[in-house]
């Protein structure tokens, strides 16, 4: 059902003689028809914001926080040699810490405790758990019985920090994930306010840049273990490091990182709340760069500026690990200590993740470049070109993820692969890049994966935890139902091919139509539902030009050029009654014109029969497909009866051949038949373009003599 017309600039329309005005003249300008589906009779709300393929821009910061440099401190970690080697005198005795000196002080809280080591973890396993706190046996940081090489600090009174990691230099180029394999155990507990925690183990970092990348090559020189988060902070630390490799090294360090807390922090009274830009449409508020206090010459140091690849294909869940003790007010400063950790301690060129998401439900703007690009990220080795990276703070090993945690993923997430037209159920192929043996597939290899995948499914590793990775197939079907909109395929002529035009617009369940609003002789596209109608004012993807509401649930759409001012006005027809509410222009307001025109079981349709200038209308029955046309929008005979199409069709008229009249045609199931003719007889182009359930519309979308042809589909599929 639809309503189509022809137009002419209004200065030809005005100047030319009557007779002139029978044929297109040289420069005018005209437009198409357009025509909705008879699925499309049963209409759906139409949502607030549910235009998608948003143009985005970076979240404003306009009470952004100064740049913060975090303060770090690094402490060598000594080789101890084999337990039987031990000298008793390394050890500080009980009751006792070593300051950064090496001497020993008295401790002002009970002497650290000292627990077995926990057992390795098994090979393509990252695991974190706390290690229970056995009484102390005098021996801070020596290793146990059967473990021949330890390296370890003892208990070390430090400055005061935040999180700590564990870092050395790889025995080989090719495999540095020595603690993943197995080979390694490192270990640390920290002094806090309340004393001596229990022993922590640390995994290995398994996100990472891809092999032969820059950043690639400057990440091979250092392995750490993943960074540990102490909430409220510690002003002590004590590391062991077992297993032959490792602890031999004479490059092991610990990495104490202060963050700091600022009052200008995300998350404190008075502190900057996460926004979105008043022009950007569809983007959840995100906690930019800026508003967390990202210092941008620790990236610099590194390198010039982000990479980009050309499209993405997956989005990949992780979580940081470490703890899940933290306040919503440390969640800037965590964000802060991980990007100086992956800058500073791996030399990577930025934070590793796209984006970062606490438990919450805060967004955080990840690595520099810009959320609306695709940014290269360093956060699945083999598989960062043509992914984008989003981790949660915390570890999801140990803990469930939080309803708020959800909620900020299927956001974010849920944006981004709008944006860049991803199935969120679907499954996509990547070639790996490799990496050093971090990633799961060797260098070249094809691999199909899901376009929302947690780390795990590209990587040796645990991540995001089994608790988060067992959300993802939920995850999915919520974005999925967040995400979906018509995809219009659109050709330019009145033919079989391919799309000319790929427009995502509109929420599903609207009627689509088309309608040259401003007069330019291109058609814009339209959605209506519930008597809310959504305008662009061109044939592409985007927010709405104008939206408004005019008419009501029962009633189809229509627009037309009624008073031949070369501009499309908008009407609606109601089917029970036969009757049309149209006005000369896309706005809300009274009807110009109200008459009765139709029956039940008919649909409206437009268009200049006669190269009159203006639009006439008509009906068309559905059950016998047979069309009544008018000359004019108004009430009286028919000027033309006749029947041509079937029951099931959808109508829909254009000028298929440029002759400037409108004539007409019905679709179905993908299957066109058209006459060039307000006549009966057999199509003149009979042609197959779309698929079963597609809505069919036409109208010029670039400004041509003729109209063109689209379907409209629901996106994703099969939702």
């Amino acid at each position: 059902m639809l309503a189509r017309t022809r137009h002419r600039s209004p200065r030809a329309r005005t100047t030319a003689p009557a007779r002139d005005r029978q044929r297109p003249r040289s420069g005018a300008a005209r437009r198409g028809l357009r025509a909705l589906s008879a699925r499309a009779l049963v209409v759906a709300l139409l949502s607030a914001g549910a235009v998608v393929a948003p143009v985005t821009a970076l979240p404003s910061a306009s009470a952004a926080p100064a740049p913060v440099e975090p303060e770090a401190q690094v402490l060598a970690v000594p080789d101890l040699g084999a337990r039987a080697d031990l000298d008793p005198s390394a050890v500080p005795p009980e009751g006792a810490v070593k300051d950064q000196s090496g001497q020993s002080v008295v401790a002002a809280d009970d002497a650290p405790e000292v627990a077995a080591p926990a057992v390795a973890p098994e090979p393509d396993v990252a695991v974190t758990p706390s290690i229970p706190v056995e009484p102390d046996d005098g021996e801070s940081g020596a290793g146990q019985e059967g473990q021949d090489d330890v390296a370890a600090t003892g208990a070390v009174e430090t400055d005061d920090f935040r999180m700590v990691s564990v870092s050395w230099n790889p025995d080989s180029a090719t495999d540095p994930g020595l603690v993943r394999s197995g080979d390694a155990t490192v270990q640390v507990r920290v002094r806090s306010e309340d004393g001596w925690t229990g022993w922590e183990e640390l995994g290995v970092e398994d996100a990472g840049p891809d092999a032969g990348t820059v950043e690639g090559r400057q990440a091979r020189a250092t392995v750490a273990t993943e960074p540990l988060w102490v909430s409220g902070g510690a002003d002590g630390v004590d590391v062991r490091v077992t297993g032959e490799g490792v602890a031999s090294s004479q490059d092991v360090a610990v990495n104490l990182i202060d963050p700091k807390i600022t009052d200008a922090d995300p998350g404190q009274p008075g502190g900057p709340a996460a926004t979105a830009n008043a022009a950007t449409v569809g983007v959840p508020n995100v906690i930019s760069r800026k508003q967390w206090g990202a210092d941008e010459s620790l990236r610099t140091r590194n390198c010039v500026a982000p990479d980009y690849t050309k499209n993405v294909q997956s989005v990949f869940v992780h979580h940081t690990a470490g703890t899940n003790v933290y306040s919503q007010a440390e969640s800037a400063s965590i964000v802060r200590g991980v990007y100086y950790y992956h800058t500073q301690v791996q030399k990577w060129c930025d934070v590793g993740y796209n984006a970062l998401v606490d438990k919450y439900g805060q967004i955080f703007e990840g690595r520099y470049g810009g959320l609306d690009r695709n940014v290269v990220g360093a956060h699945s080795a083999g598989f960062n070109a043509g992914s984008w990276g989003v981790s949660v703070l915390g570890n999801y090993e140990t803990a469930r993820p939080t309803p708020a945690i959800s909620s900020a993923l299927a956001a974010i997430i849920g944006w981004k692969m709008s944006v860049e037209k991803i199935d969120p159920r679907g499954r996509t192929t990547m070639t790996s890049a490799g990496n050093y043996g971090q990633s799961r597939y060797a260098a070249g290899a094809r691999v199909s994966m899901n376009t929302l995948s947690g780390h795990r499914d590209a990587g040796f590793t645990s991540c995001p935890g089994a608790y988060l990775y067992s959300t993802l197939p939920a995850l999915a079907k919520q974005i999925t139902t967040s995400v979906r909109e018509q995809h219009w395929e659109a050709r330019d002529s009145a033919s079989p091919g391919g799309s000319d035009h790929d427009i995502y617009y509109g929420a599903p369940g609207s009627q689509a139509i088309a309608c040259d609003v401003d007069g330019d002789g291109r058609d814009g596209i339209a959605v209506y539902a519930g008597g809310v109608w959504s305008i662009r004012d061109d044939a592409s993807s985007g927010p709405a030009t104008r939206t408004f509401r005019y008419g009501g649930p029962s009633a189809l759409p229509v627009c037309g050029d009624w008073n031949g001012d070369g501009r499309d006005g908008i009407g609606v027809y109601v089917p029970d009654t036969g009757l049309w509410y149209l006005r000369d222009s896309a706005t809300d307001g009274d009807a110009d014109r109200v008459f009765q025109y139709g029956f039940r079981g008919t649909v409206p349709v437009a268009g200049d029969w006669s190269r009159s200038g203006h639009d006439g209308i008509g009906v068309y029955d559905t059950s016998t497909g047979t069309w009544f046309l008018r000359g004019t929008a108004d009430a009286g005979w028919y000027g033309a009866k006749y029947q041509y199409g079937f029951s099931g069709a959808t109508p829909v008229t254009g000028d298929w051949d440029g002759d400037g009249a409108d004539s007409t045609g019905v679709m179905k199931d993908g299957r066109w038949y058209l006459r060039d003719s307000i006549t009966p007889g057999n199509p003149h182009r009979l042609f197959s373009y779309g698929a079963r359930g597609d809505m069919a519309v036409t109208g010029s979308w670039a400004g041509a003599r003729h109209d063109g042809i689209s379907v409209v589909r629901t996106w994703p599929p099969g939702t």
